[in-house]
Formats: structure tokens, C-alpha cells, sequence
């Protein structure tokens, strides 16, 4: 894809300030590598990519290397189960105890006074927007709580069970998940976890095609996507980023990333809440149709009302107060992203309406109505700084803005 400036209203001055961020923050050891793309107007103003896809062997980052997108895989996910919401297959209010029997009668895992846990009743079933909103109380795996601790022993099963050659289903996983008790009484709070790996079982559930199967169809064929999957097939590995930790002593390549994208075959198990890998192209095209209400080159993956359902606040003010990562601050969240609140509280010199996802390796990337503006920041970084290097992209990003 060639860019150009004409008709974006950017100024090619200020964006040399892009440039200047990407390769600080390259020749500063904080990223192996980094890719800017900016979209505005529809015009293609700005492909850029930094530094090393991989630094071992020596091998320059490009426009179409491919990157782990991890969390940002869940925006797809929620457009791919909106395109079932408008065959009226579901609705957001119903039970999906009724599509997925195992979570039909779930239990809380409450903890009284004197630190005892024990199993209660939930209130009210998990419906679809419990999941959409991550208002379900599913946790992920972890040890912050008895029900993040409980996914966590399976996740070490499962792990133990695929190192000798058996790999759970996402059906299997996902049927495992329904046996840890919630964390909390569903919609009470919101809880960053596994609720749209369930909405990616339940894609398949009411499809009747696995989730990559139906987001191929739906999503990836008609956008004209050429590197976006849950896996790099073999003749893809040599554009496929390494990726790495930051630590005291500089960048060290990550061995183990669990749930890996970067694997050459499919996975038994399709993660919906961050199994995918892509590109800037990809992204880019997808951001495009977010954008351009639900259409792109005549495809239509999405009605301009439910584009509009998406990104809209759906949780309240006493919700947002668990709404627990720094970079989130004046920020809402719609059905599976966030939605710019109050740029004042946020620190950031964007847009009211700005919205979309990131991804724990610190991939980003913002959909902004107001400024007709689609942004892509990629990197493959363990922690990903995601309330510090997409933020300041994206600083650079609207301060070059010029009309």
C-alpha cells in the first residue's frame, strides 16, 4: 500500500515527529521494533516501520511483518458475533446458559468476614452482554482470587495434557471455564477476563462453524485480509516478529507466550479473546470499516447501528471504578472496547468518541469519527506499556494534524 499526503489534512512536518517517537523509542532499547500507520480521510498517510523484527538473527521490521495481536483479537470477536445479533440469533439480554448448558447454574465464590469462601447462588444468569462488557465475573487465570485460582490449576492441566500430545477444543476449554465459581454477582462489576474466549465458543455454537471459519467468512474474506489468522502458516514464519520481555538488562526473547498466534499450524484451541496474529494492512483495512460504519470497498460486514451499539458506554459509573488499567482513564467501555469519555481526564489530545482495543504485547489501535482518523502502533513487548508507549503515539499521532 503506497501512501501519500494529499487530501489528509496532516502536516508532513509534524509527522516527522512520528518518526522521531518510533525510532527513540527502537534506539532507546524500550521495543526490538515498531510500526506507525495513519489512515485519515481515507487517505493512506503514513506506513512506517522501525528497527528489528528479530534481533538474534539480524532481521529488519517491515510494513508487512506479521505480530501476535493478542487482546485486540477480541474487537473481532464482538464484530463477528454482532453479524449473528443481526440475524436476530440472539439478543443481548439472554441467558447463555441457553446456548452453553454448563453455565446454566452458576455459583459465586463469596468470602465472609473472616476470610471463609464459600459457594452461593448466582443472582441472575450471565447473558450475552455480561460477556460483551466483561460484567460476567469470569475471571482470568491467575491468583487474585479463589475463581482465578481455580482457572489457573486447569490452565496447568491443560498445559500438561497438550505437552503430551492431547490439546483441549475451544468447546473443551471453554466447557472447563464453566466449572470455576464467578467472581462476583454477574453485572455487579466489571472484570477484565475470559468472557469473550466463552462469546468466541458461542460464535461456533450459533454458527455451526469454528470461530476461524466464521470469521474468515465474515470479517477476513470480505475485507480482503491477507495475513490475519490464529496462526503463521509455515511459508509466513519469516515475516512473523519475535517477541520480548523488557527487563532490567534490556530486551530477552520470550520461549513462552501460552496461547501463541505465532505457532505454523492451527490451534485446537481458537482463542476470541487474543488468539489472533496480523499486520498494519490488516488492522488498518479493519479500523477502515469500524470507521466507515460497518462498509469497506462495498462490503458490508456491519450495520451502521450496530457500529454505533458497539462503541457506545454500556457500563455504569459505579462499573468503571474496577475499570483498572492506568491508560484507560477517561475512557468508558462499549461492548468490547473503550470509548473516550473526557479527553480532560484521559490527558490525551483526542477525540470524544475515540474507541477500539489493544493487545498485551503492546499492540494499539484507535477508530476516531470526529477526525475521520484510523491509528496503528505495533510492537511485541512483555509488558506492553500500554498506559505509556501506544499513549504517547498517539500524541504524536493527533499533533500532527493540520487543518
Amino acid at each position: 500500500m503506497e501512501t501519500k499526503l494529499e487530501g489528509s489534512g496532516l502536516c508532513p512536518k509534524r509527522l516527522q515527529n512520528v518518526d522521531a517517537y518510533l525510532k527513540r523509542i527502537v534506539d532507546g532499547g524500550q521495543v526490538a521494533g515498531a510500526g506507525g500507520l495513519i489512515i485519515r480521510r481515507g487517505v493512506w498517510a503514513y506506513r512506517k516501520s522501525f528497527g528489528m523484527q528479530d534481533i538474534a538473527n539480524k532481521i529488519p521490521l517491515q510494513n508487512d511483518s506479521i505480530y501476535r495481536i493478542f487482546s485486540m483479537t477480541k474487537t473481532f470477536t464482538v464484530a463477528a458475533a454482532m453479524t449473528l445479533y443481526e440475524k436476530g440469533l440472539f439478543k443481548l439480554h439472554d441467558p447463555i446458559g441457553e446456548f452453553l448448558p454448563a453455565f446454566a447454574d452458576m455459583k459465586v465464590a463469596r468470602h465472609d468476614s473472616r476470610g471463609c469462601m464459600e459457594l452461593i447462588p448466582a443472582r441472575c444468569p450471565i447473558t450475552f452482554q455480561h460477556l460483551f462488557t466483561m460484567t460476567s465475573g469470569i475471571p482470568y487465570p491467575g491468583d487474585q482470587s479463589y475463581s482465578s485460582r481455580f482457572l489457573a490449576e486447569a490452565n496447568e492441566k491443560a498445559a500438561g495434557d497438550a505437552a503430551k500430545g492431547i490439546s483441549l477444543t475451544t468447546a473443551q476449554i471453554v466447557d472447563a471455564a464453566a466449572q470455576a465459581p464467578l467472581c462476583f454477582h454477574p453485572g455487579e462489576y466489571w472484570m477484565y477476563g475470559f468472557s469473550h474466549d466463552v462469546l468466541g465458543r458461542l460464535i461456533e455454537v450459533l454458527s455451526g462453524k469454528s470461530l476461524s471459519c466464521y470469521m474468515e467468512e465474515t470479517i477476513f474474506k470480505p475485507l480482503g485480509f491477507h495475513d490475519t489468522a490464529f496462526y503463521v502458516p509455515e511459508e509466513k514464519q519469516g515475516r512473523l516478529c519475535k517477541a520480548y520481555d523488557f527487563t532490567e538488562k534490556g530486551l530477552v526473547e520470550i520461549t513462552d507466550l501460552g496461547t501463541d498466534a505465532g505457532l505454523p499450524f492451527p490451534p485446537a484451541f481458537e482463542s476470541g479473546g487474543g488468539g489472533l496474529a496480523s499486520t498494519l494492512d490488516d488492522v488498518g483495512r479493519y479500523g477502515l470499516m469500524l470507521l466507515n460504519a460497518g462498509k469497506l470497498d462495498g462490503k458490508r460486514v456491519l450495520s451502521r447501528k450496530t457500529i454505533d451499539l458497539i462503541r457506545r458506554n454500556h457500563v455504569a459509573p459505579s462499573q468503571l471504578q474496577n475499570f483498572g488499567f492506568p491508560a484507560m482513564a477517561g475512557y468508558g467501555y462499549g461492548l468490547g472496547v473503550r470509548t473516550m469519555l473526557d479527553t480532560a481526564a484521559s490527558g490525551l489530545n483526542g477525540s470524544a468518541g475515540e474507541w477500539a482495543w489493544d493487545g498485551m504485547l503492546g499492540t494499539w489501535y484507535c477508530v476516531d469519527p470526529e477526525e475521520d482518523l484510523i491509528a496503528v502502533f505495533l510492537i511485541q513487548r512483555r509488558p506492553g506499556a500500554n498506559d505509556d508507549l501506544p499513549k504517547r503515539f498517539a500524541q504524536t499521532v493527533y499533533a500532527a494534524i493540520d487543518d
